[in-house]
């Protein structure tokens, strides 16, 4: 009859040490929170560039709410089916980095730049596979997201350069910026 007390009492103390750090893994767990996520677009709607020219341009708008951005869609149009060299970026800057980085012919950021983030260019790549417009899908990793507080501003600054000699019809940025309150 003892051993049959010693028998169960190891168990029960078995399972309560099972019990116990089964508690304690499941209080250590990472628990996953449910967020809706919110959109918001920024576009330059389509505009002209005279041949040879360069438009800088910036669109912005006032963050309403805390904007943690998870993901960033772009879309880089080019009328007329013209080579062209743009880009767009976002920033909590209202200086159009665009501006200061001309002497570096291409019209694209040195290396080491930073402020600035949710990067799309060159949609000439685009044009030479016959698609006119270039659109790209941008997620943070897991966990992370960039902070837009409620009242700053979040702008979109804009590069395009028709470089050719023929017009190119038409430049159209815009990004649809996902976020979460």
């Amino acid at each position: 009859m003892r051993e049959n007390w010693n028998t169960w009492m190891a168990l029960v103390v078995a399972g309560g040490a099972i019990g116990i750090a089964a508690g304690a893994y499941t209080q250590g767990r990472v628990e996953l929170v449910s967020r809706p996520l919110k959109s918001i677009t920024l576009n330059t709607g389509a505009y002209g560039v005279a041949k040879g020219q360069i438009d800088r341009r910036s669109v912005s708008i006032s963050a309403q709410e805390d904007m943690h951005i998870v993901a960033i869609e772009h879309f880089v149009g080019v009328g007329l089916g013209t080579h062209s060299d743009n880009g767009h970026m976002l920033s909590l800057s209202s200086e159009n980095a665009w501006t200061k980085w001309e002497s570096g012919g291409t019209g694209m950021e040195p290396t080491g730049a930073s402020g600035y983030f949710g990067y799309c260019g060159r949609d000439y790549y685009g044009e030479i596979g016959g698609i006119q417009d270039v659109m790209a899908y941008e997620s943070l990793p897991a966990g992370t997201h960039i902070l837009v507080p409620r009242g700053q501003t979040l702008y979109m600054h804009c590069y395009a350069h028709n470089f050719t000699t023929e017009p190119t019809g038409y430049f159209h940025h815009a990004v649809r910026v996902l976020y979460w309150q």
